[in-house]
């Protein structure tokens, strides 16, 4: 159930809506203003990519992640 952030054309509103499923294309409105002028806005998303502490893991000795 992928999640997609729009942003309102009419108002500048963000907001979220909920698809229940891949091919689901619900009519998109704003909450606020209840315009259907709206654009996806690209996902920012979490994560980490390396090590990024020069002091290691808590589940190690070892000082780096990497290969060895």
């Amino acid at each position: 159930m992928p999640i997609y952030e729009f942003k309102c054309k009419k108002c500048d509103n963000t907001f979220e809506v909920l698809f229940l499923s891949g091919s689901d294309k619900p009519a998109v409105a704003c909450p606020s203003c209840k315009s259907k002028k709206a654009e996806r806005l690209m996902s920012k998303f979490g994560g980490k990519i390396g090590n990024t502490s020069s002091a290691g893991c808590s589940s190690c000795a070892a000082t780096s992640c990497g290969p060895s």
